[in-house]
């Protein structure tokens, strides 16, 4: 039997989007607040020193009843949290190689592609396609540190201009090539997903004059414009290379 936490209790009842539970819980909430001030008056007399009492309880109180407040909207949250189900014949299998173009957004999708491939140990080798805003963004040293403590070889590849397809499409290109020479770095994939529109371009161009297959991963946005974390269950696999021959 499945149990559920507390906080996902009470969550139903503090989700202003069901009405009817939310008033009850209000009127409840309200007439067992009532209820304890009335009981604490008669225990203690309505004296100066009682309602002195009162007052500085409720400050103590109030750093605990925020942070239930906290778990709750949390609870429901996680409950309400969509997630975009790829399925098994859409998603892209896993890569003994990859080449990821790195974007500047701290939400970006880069993480969870890794992790994808890195299912079963299979990720080794990672190139990853950076402009010089991406290569010192801080996300851009922890992904290549976690990479390494998974035992993963990563390869920096630095363009100068993100608008470029032609050095997009190159530097792509030399990481195929770089693939080729290795013993252990095939089959190998190409993401499109994160960088500017004109460094995905270059990447698929190069991706599909070579025969790699390239992947995209889908993802959910907020209310405000950002990238839900891990809101896709996997990678895609772009169509127009599945039926094609390969030699990467």
């Amino acid at each position: 039997m499945n149990r559920h936490r507390l906080s996902d209790f009470l969550a139903q009842f503090l989700d202003s989007r069901a009405p009817v539970l939310f008033i009850v819980a209000s009127l409840v909430l309200a007439l067992l607040g009532n209820a304890l001030y009335e009981l604490v008056l008669l225990t203690f007399g309505d004296q100066r020193e009682t309602l002195i009492g009162i007052v500085l309880s409720a400050a103590l109180i109030l750093p605990l009843v925020y942070w239930s407040f906290r778990t709750v909207v949390d609870a429901i949250a996680r409950n309400t949290r969509r997630r975009l189900e790829v399925s098994s014949s859409e998603q892209i299998t896993p890569h003994r190689s990859l080449i990821l173009p790195v974007g500047l957004r701290d939400d970006g999708p880069e993480r969870p592609i890794l992790e994808y491939h890195l299912r079963g140990g299979r990720l080794r080798h990672c190139w990853l396609i950076l402009t010089p805003a991406a290569r010192k963004h801080p996300k851009t040293g922890d992904l290549k540190q976690w990479l390494m403590e998974q035992d993963v070889y990563v390869y920096p590849i630095e363009i100068q201009e993100p608008s470029s397809l032609a050095e997009s499409y190159q530097a792509t290109m030399s990481a195929l090539q770089m693939a080729l020479t290795l013993t252990d770095a095939l089959p190998i994939a190409v993401d499109i997903t994160s960088g500017t529109s004109v460094m995905s371009v270059g990447v698929a161009l190069a991706a599909r004059e070579q025969g790699a297959p390239i992947q995209y991963y889908p993802a959910l946005y907020d209310t405000d414009g950002k990238v839900v974390p891990n809101s896709a269950t996997a990678p895609m696999l772009v169509a127009f290379v599945s039926g094609g021959t390969s030699t990467l």
